[in-house]
């Protein structure tokens, strides 16, 4: 016959274990071009300065389309006024967006994140102030 005392007492000798290798980071995949194109992406949120501004409230509105021969479409949505630049994704599991606007203007973004509804970038701008856009396929 088997003991229950000592299966339990083993198995809660086994959850710290377990536990502690839950905790462990899990490696993120590496970001795909075809992850960016095929949506356009419209802006829902930005983060600075400890401010975060919603949707419409965010002054100058854009949405971003990427194309996968690495050109993008930013369109004002208040004017619908088009500008086209340049992407490519770059660096350790491509999270580095970096964006090459018509005039030579580059930008270089973070990528925490995309998947069939969300792009979630963070940037350091030229002063060092950190900030965030979140972008959703919904207007």
């Amino acid at each position: 016959m088997r003991n229950p005392t000592g299966a339990a007492v083993l198995g809660l000798l086994t959850l710290p274990l377990v536990a502690s290798q839950c905790d462990e980071e899990l490696p993120q995949p590496a970001i795909t071009m075809a992850a960016f194109t095929q949506r356009t992406w419209y802006l829902s949120e930005h983060q600075t300065a400890g401010q975060t501004t919603k949707a419409d409230a965010i002054k100058d509105r854009f949405a971003l389309i990427f194309a996968p021969d690495s050109s993008y479409r930013r369109i004002l949505l208040n004017t619908s006024s088009e500008t086209v630049g340049t992407w490519q994704l770059t660096g350790s599991d491509n999270r580095r967006l970096h964006l090459i606007d018509p005039t030579g203007d580059q930008q270089d973004f973070y990528v925490e994140g995309v998947n069939s509804e969300s792009l979630y970038l963070y940037y350091s701008n030229n002063t060092g102030q950190a900030g965030s856009f979140v972008f959703r396929i919904v207007r």
